[in-house]
């Protein structure tokens, strides 16, 4: 397991430390879904707020409008376009420590469309962080992130990306370390997600628009890694992981996977750090007996003063979104990029995509691709206000008789923290 580098796979339970997950989703309060926002735009609560009467207290609330137009509200082949506004609020808490490092942060947001009805919004999500140093041999770490939105997420592996409709996706990472020796460590961690639709899709059967509730499902994984430090710069690992994915209404879905992997963590540079995993998995369906897949996830991450860099890639068994498939094999692929171009102006570019091979069953088989991007200015007035303009592209591809959709999406606004 690497810990905190991590892409966000619901199908393969290729994990992260969900904070700096959440630090790219959730920090979009200024934004559309989809945006990136490096850890480093929330800095340091108390200094970045400037609340000078709490100064132990390490608060910071930010509250934001912004208006734009989107061109295809419902995600339909021939979607309807609408102005919009939308309110934020975001509340973050941050202690850090020796022993214990704890974070929170919450997020609501409100967007309403005046040109399309029914499509209004309430969405928000809450992201948790825990570490605690036992002793030098012993630490855990704990995270925890829940949503709660209606428009699909293009950056994981949770539901159909054709459908807006309410859903709840919770995932929930607890890990411990321990040190045998200065080179040797054994890390054990287990996640649970749950992804749960309140409505069976958004009205337009017509388009080929699945059932959403038979995307409700809980996951379970559980993970064995062992560490080795080759040097001060290189770590060599080997895991085995163990995933159980059980349906509330289509059992014949259910799937137990064994992964077994092998990999290295190297840092090239002081800034650069590559992580890597490759191996075999093994997945078994009620139904359809087993099969077995080449493994593969690796993440690069650059950091410096001015700009940070993360790069995900990975491979493999996912949960299928498409209506009848019983097995999906994906090749997913995603960069966050902020740059500060001065010392007010900074810019934020977020580009995923993502290859489905969609097999078994009686319903949808083939091969979907998707792509979404996203683009942000943000400009510091000073240190209560920020100006931001945003532009989010989404394609997604056909799939059987499903047809497929584009969307752009144009937003500019304002930001007040305190």
């Amino acid at each position: 397991m690497i810990l905190p580098c991590r892409i966000h796979r619901a199908g393969s339970r290729n994990r992260v430390n969900s904070l700096p997950l959440a630090l790219l989703l959730a920090t979009c309060f200024l934004a559309p879904i989809g945006e990136a926002v490096s850890q480093d735009a929330i800095g340091s609560a108390a200094d970045a707020a400037g609340v000078g009467w709490l100064p132990a207290v390490p608060i910071q609330i930010t509250a934001g409008v912004d208006t734009g137009y989107n061109d295809n509200v419902t995600l339909q082949p021939s979607g309807e376009g609408s102005i919009f506004t939308r309110e934020n609020l975001v509340l973050t808490y941050s202690r850090p420590g020796e022993r214990t490092q704890f974070f929170v942060m919450g997020v609501g947001r409100f967007s309403q469309y005046f040109d399309v009805s029914g499509q209004n919004e309430t969405a928000g999500n809450v992201t948790l962080s825990l570490t605690h140093n036992f002793s030098s041999r012993l630490s855990f770490y704990a995270s925890v992130y829940g949503t709660y939105q209606n428009q699909p997420n293009f950056q994981s592996n949770v539901g159909p990306e054709n459908v807006v409709s309410p859903f709840f996706d919770t995932v929930d990472i607890f890990a411990l370390t321990y040190h045998w020796s200065s080179r040797l460590s054994l890390v054990t961690s287990y996640t649970f997600e749950r992804v749960q639709y309140f409505s069976s899709s958004n009205g337009n059967s017509q388009n080929g628009v699945q059932n959403t509730l038979a995307q409700n499902r809980i996951q379970n994984t559980f993970s064995e890694e062992f560490q080795f430090g080759l040097t001060s710069r290189t770590v060599l690992v080997g895991e085995y992981r163990f995933e159980a994915v059980d349906y509330d209404t289509v059992p014949t879905n259910n799937s137990r996977t064994n992964s077994i992997l092998a990999g290295v963590n190297h840092h090239l540079t002081e800034h650069l750090i590559v992580h890597v995993r490759g191996g075999e998995s093994f997945r078994s369906l009620e139904n359809e007996g087993t099969t077995a897949s080449p493994y593969f996830e690796g993440t690069l991450g650059y950091v410096s003063s001015n700009h940070s860099l993360n790069w995900m890639s990975s491979y493999g068994y996912e949960s299928p979104t498409a209506t009848g498939a019983t097995t999906t094999k994906t090749w997913r692929t995603g960069l966050n990029l902020t740059y500060d171009l001065t010392s007010r102006l900074s810019s934020t570019t977020g580009v995923y995509y993502h290859h489905d091979e969609n097999t078994g069953g009686t319903g949808s088989t083939g091969t979907q691709d998707t792509f979404d991007l996203t683009l942000g200015l943000r400009y510091t007035i000073n240190k209560r206000f920020t100006l931001h303009a945003d532009y989010n592209h989404t394609t997604l591809g056909s799939l059987g008789t499903t047809p497929g959709y584009s969307r752009n999406s144009y937003s500019a606004g304002l930001s007040y923290t305190y």
